[in-house]
C-alpha cells in the first residue's frame, strides 16, 4: 500500500514537472521584452521615417524599460530592410519600421525579398504625414499654377528628385505629371536626405517630400512650397494650397508609417507591442512632435493596420498599372 502511494506521488510530481516545462515558453513570452528591441528603418538617417522612428523609439524605451534601437538598412525602396526583418527570429526583438513604400513595392518589383502580406505581420500604424511639392529657392514659380506654366514651357528639361525608384515621392510625382500632361526627368537618390540635398544645391528643380522633412528648409528660405498633396492641407503650412484647391481630383497622397514583425511572431508579443505603440502615440511629446510636423497618429490595432496595408497595396497596384509602369 505504501509503495503504491509512493509511485502515485512520483507520477504526480512528474506530471507537474512536465506542465512547468511546457509552460516555460508562455512564461518567457509574458516577460517580453527582456532585452533591447531593434527597430529597422529601410531608409537613411535624417529622412521622415527615421525621424519618427527615433522619436517613437525613445518613448517606447521608456514604456518598455528596454532600449529600442533604430537600425538603418537603406536600399531598394525599403525592401532590404523588409527582407532582413522577415528573415529575423520571430521573437519580437527585430521589428520593421515601414513606410508606405511597403505597399508600393508589390506593384513595382517582381522578386521581393519579403511579401508584406505573407512574410510580415502587422503590429500597428504610427503616423501619417502630408506631402508637399517643393522647388529650389530660385525656381521661377511660387504656386502650383506658376509651376505648371514653367514645366509646360520646357517639357523634358526639368529634373525632379526622389528617395528612390518606386518611392511614394516618385510614384506620386508621376501621377501629378501624367494627370497634367507634363514631362520631367526623374532622378532617384539613395534616401530622402540625399534627394533633399540635391534639390537645395540645384541639381534637381523640384520634388515631393513629407512636410516634416522639408519644413526646416522651407522656413529657412532654401526651398519654396508649391502645393500640398493631402486633401486637408497642413496646419504648419496654412497658406499653401492643396491639389484639390487647384482643381486636381483623384490624387490624395500622404506618407504613412507603421511597424511590422516577422510573420511567425507570437500573437501575445504583437498584441503587447501594438498596445505600447498606441499608448506611445498619445504621449504628449509625440503628439506635439506630430503637430509641429503637420502629421497625426494612425495607431489602431494589428487587424485594422493589416487591413489598411492590404487596401493600400490594392490601391497602388491599380495606380501603377494605370501609369503603365513595368515592374522591375
Amino acid at each position: 500500500m505504501e509503495q503504491t502511494h509512493f509511485w502515485g506521488l512520483r507520477k504526480r510530481i512528474a506530471v507537474a514537472a512536465l506542465a512547468c516545462l511546457f509552460a516555460a515558453p508562455g512564461i518567457a513570452q509574458a516577460e517580453w521584452p527582456e532585452r533591447p528591441i531593434h527597430l529597422v528603418v529601410g531608409f537613411a538617417p535624417g529622412g521622415p521615417n527615421d525621424i519618427m522612428a527615433r522619436v517613437l523609439g525613445e518613448q517606447l524605451s521608456t514604456q518598455l524599460k528596454q532600449p529600442v534601437i533604430v537600425d538603418n538598412k537603406p536600399g531598394a525602396n525599403g525592401n532590404i530592410a523588409a527582407g532582413y526583418v522577415a528573415n529575423a527570429n520571430a521573437d519580437g526583438y527585430t521589428l520593421l519600421y515601414n513606410s508606405s513604400s511597403l505597399a508600393l513595392s508589390p506593384a513595382l518589383y517582381r522578386n521581393l525579398p519579403a511579401d508584406p502580406l505573407r512574410d510580415l505581420a502587422p503590429v500597428n500604424g504610427t503616423a501619417t504625414l502630408p506631402l508637399v511639392m517643393v522647388v529650389h529657392k530660385d525656381f521661377p514659380a511660387s504656386n502650383f499654377k506658376e509651376w505648371l506654366e514653367r514645366i509646360k514651357e520646357k517639357p523634358g528639361v526639368f529634373n525632379y528628385g526622389s528617395p528612390g525608384v518606386g518611392n511614394l515621392a516618385h510614384i506620386g510625382m508621376e501621377m501629378i505629371l501624367r494627370d497634367q500632361g507634363l514631362d520631367a526627368v526623374h532622378v532617384p537618390y539613395k534616401g530622402s536626405s540625399e534627394a533633399r540635398s540635391a534639390l537645395v544645391s540645384g541639381s534637381v528643380q523640384f520634388q515631393l517630400d513629407s512636410v516634416n522633412s522639408a519644413l526646416g528648409l522651407i522656413n529657412a528660405g532654401s526651398l519654396k512650397p508649391i502645393v500640398i498633396t493631402a486633401q486637408n492641407g497642413s496646419d504648419v503650412l496654412p497658406n499653401v494650397q492643396t491639389l484639390i484647391d487647384n482643381g486636381v481630383q483623384g490624387i490624395e497622397l500622404s506618407g504613412w508609417q507603421g511597424i511590422m514583425a516577422p510573420a511567425k511572431t507570437p500573437p501575445a508579443v504583437i498584441k503587447k507591442m501594438s498596445e505600447e505603440i498606441a499608448l506611445a502615440m498619445k504621449a504628449p511629446k509625440i503628439v506635439e512632435a506630430l503637430k509641429a510636423q503637420g502629421g497625426y497618429s494612425i495607431a489602431s490595432t494589428p487587424s485594422e493596420y493589416g487591413e489598411f496595408v492590404t487596401q493600400q497595396i490594392k490601391l497602388f497596384k491599380a495606380a501603377v498599372a494605370e501609369l503603365g509602369l513595368e515592374p522591375n
